[in-house]
């Protein structure tokens, strides 16, 4: 009997120490991972400074097209006046077009005749009762009546003008029963779809139209509105008082309500450059072996790698300027000192940053 009881002790005894070493790992595998530290993240901001400065600028069409016949004659009848608006495709204008019709009749009746002349010549050449030379030569006065008949039915069709785009009609040039000539303008029409804003720029302004942010227009037409304009190009030519040209895209959606001539206030805002860097805490920058670092965290494996940056200039509201970032990455901002190269941590909840 004893010798069974000290056996059950054994295996009880054997059973609580491996029960133990499991509860003693699991635990020290629990703290491991609550052992990792919290840091506070921030983005870096930007620390270029804008300036803006305003100019007067003057509307203008964008585009002004003259309309003009394909082909010569009489003004038979002018259909819009100055000042009609038009669409692409209307009919505007027309020539006297008796002569041109009265050609392609004739050349019709020819057409015809030889269609059916030509039906006989292909019967005869299929039943080898023409030569093939004779029916050659027939079939190629065939094709050239048919490209004359195109060509004058095409004259026929450019004795009537019709608007090459959307807009107004600005200027007319021509009376119902002048003869006219092909290209000679008719009408000017105005595009005022979109519309353009001309503003001289000083010299200063035009050397650093590359650091130009942002352009709004400001008018009477839309007094509680901003309307922002994009810059379509530069003259690089200056005028006689050495200012350079600019011209500005106006949207579409303000067309109707602003007008050629009209004055408009233009604001230009520009950026001071990329030299200052990045802004980051003073808190987050630290210093090793001669050399300033930040920490960059990973949100692939929650590590942190230090990364070279240079100090700008001296601290602001504690805030330093730095290059060497981007200001893509997420940056410790406290305990900057206590970390390690590859060291996993945790994200404080009032990290300032947004993934």
């Amino acid at each position: 009997m004893y010798p069974t009881v000290k056996k059950d002790k054994e295996k009880i005894i054997a059973f609580l120490g491996i029960f133990l070493c499991c509860f003693v790992n699991c635990t020290d595998k629990g703290h491991q991972e609550e052992s990792y530290r919290y840091v506070r993240l921030i983005s870096p901001e930007t620390s270029a400074q804008t300036n803006s400065e305003g100019y007067s600028g003057i509307i203008e069409e964008r585009k002004n097209v003259n309309a003009s016949f394909m082909a010569d004659g009489k003004i038979r009848s002018l259909l819009v006046k100055e000042g009609d608006r038009v669409r692409k495709g209307q009919l505007i204008a027309a020539l006297d077009d008796d002569d041109y019709q009265i050609g392609v009749n004739q050349l019709r009746a020819q057409f015809r005749q030889m269609t059916e002349e030509k039906k006989r010549m292909d019967e005869m050449f299929a039943r080898h009762n023409i030569a093939p030379n004779d029916y050659e030569k027939f079939s190629a006065g065939y094709e050239q009546l048919e490209l004359q008949m195109q060509m004058a039915e095409n004259k026929l069709d450019y004795t009537k003008l019709y608007s090459p785009s959307d807009g107004y009609v600005s200027e007319k040039y021509m009376e119902p029963g002048e003869l006219v000539g092909a290209g000679t303008p008719v009408y000017k029409i105005t595009d005022d779809s979109n519309l353009i804003a001309n503003v001289d720029l000083p010299v200063n302004v035009f050397l650093n139209r590359d650091k130009i942010v942002s352009v709004s227009g400001f008018s009477p037409a839309f007094p509680d509105e901003a309307i922002p304009l994009s810059v379509e190009s530069f003259t690089p030519d200056p005028s006689n008082n050495m200012l350079y040209k600019m011209k500005l895209l106006v949207p579409s959606r303000y067309a109707r309500e602003l007008t050629s001539g009209m004055n408009m206030r233009v604001e230009i805002t520009s950026g001071a450059g990329d030299s200052e860097g990045m802004r980051v805490g003073s808190r987050s920058v630290f210093e090793e072996n001669g050399r300033n670092y930040v920490w960059v965290y990973n949100p692939n494996d929650s590590t942190i790698t230090k990364k070279v940056v240079n100090i700008v200039g001296t601290p602001v509201d504690n805030k330093l300027n730095v290059t060497g970032l981007t200001g893509k990455e997420l940056i410790v901002e406290t305990g900057v000192k206590q970390l390690y190269e590859g060291e996993k941590v945790n994200i404080s909840k009032n990290s300032d940053f947004g993934l």
